[in-house]
């Protein structure tokens, strides 16, 4: 069973900008995150336990940006940046965004089957999404494909041949299955490939980030809101145009926010994927 690894048992060595809380000069920590409804059971309700932490709300791939700059301390990152970032990183033992299997928001919508593509459109809000499509189109179905970057605001007729979709609006604003018959779940895909979960993102600081009381409140607060999904998918679908019982079930099953060993091992398998594509250079050891 997926644990939290207690940050006291780990030897040191992963749109526009919304925030939740007034920006004042008296605000200890900062934590950067995504919006989306996956998001929720880490990130719901830790400023109102804390006041002396601020959240800032940024699209996946604009975090690590906002880390290096020192716009905040701790940042839910996707796992693709902990390799590419220039300055070391580490790894806060406060859980992350996971699926097992279904992700229901990564998904790969095609016109033509999926083996024959060659470009591919991709809604490049996440690095780590766009690389897990690299990894599988290459690994499972031995394509190299052209990444074309898409802006998924933009209602463009009739569309892209192929796109790849994340986050809340796979759900809210799905293509038909009429005119995308080809569609592919890339956390399905992964393990089908490889036999173990996915971790898309992880709560990373710089290596070198004195943090104080924060990492512990972060796992705190996951374990909270883990508790109190029911009240998570009240509060919180309706605003994010899901119906309740799917957000439910999103939430606790097709979701899970525990990092273990076997999703620190997806971690490390996916970095060697990268590495075998020329994407990263040589992985790093994981540094907590």
């Amino acid at each position: 069973m997926a644990i939290i690894l207690p940050a006291s048992t780990i030897r040191p060595l992963y749109c526009t900008t919304m925030t939740d809380t007034p920006i004042q000069p008296n605000h200890d920590h900062r934590v950067g995150c995504v919006s989306y409804l996956n998001a929720k059971p880490l990130i719901a309700g830790l400023t109102t336990a804390h006041p002396s932490v601020h959240v800032r709300y940024d699209v996946p791939s604009h975090l690590l940006a906002d880390l290096l700059a020192d716009e905040v301390d701790v940042a839910l990152c996707p796992i693709a940046d902990y390799y590419n970032s220039p300055t070391p990183l580490k790894i806060i033992p406060a859980g992350g965004i996971c699926s097992e299997d279904h992700t229901l928001t990564v998904c790969l919508f095609s016109r033509t089957p999926i083996e024959d593509l060659k470009q591919i459109h991709a809604d490049t809000d996440s690095h780590t999404s766009v690389n897990l499509l690299r990894v599988i189109m290459a690994k499972q179905y031995l394509q190299t494909v052209e990444i074309i970057p898409y802006n998924t605001r933009k209602k463009d007729a009739p569309g892209p041949n192929a796109m790849l979709l994340i986050g809340d609006k796979v759900v809210t604003e799905s293509p038909k299955a009429v005119e995308y018959p080809f569609q592919l779940d890339l956390g399905q895909a992964w393990n089908r490939m490889t036999g173990l979960p996915f971790m898309f993102a992880t709560w990373l600081a710089k290596e070198d980030a004195e943090l104080g009381d924060l990492p512990r409140w972060l796992a705190d607060n996951l374990q909270h809101n883990m508790d109190r999904c029911d009240a998570l998918v009240t509060e919180f679908a309706s605003r994010h145009g899901w119906p309740d019982s799917l957000a439910h079930e999103y939430l606790t099953k097709n979701l899970h926010y525990e990092v273990g060993k076997k999703e620190l091992e997806a971690m490390q398998l996916f970095a060697k994927y990268l590495h075998e594509l020329h994407i990263i250079d040589k992985p790093q050891e994981l540094t907590f």
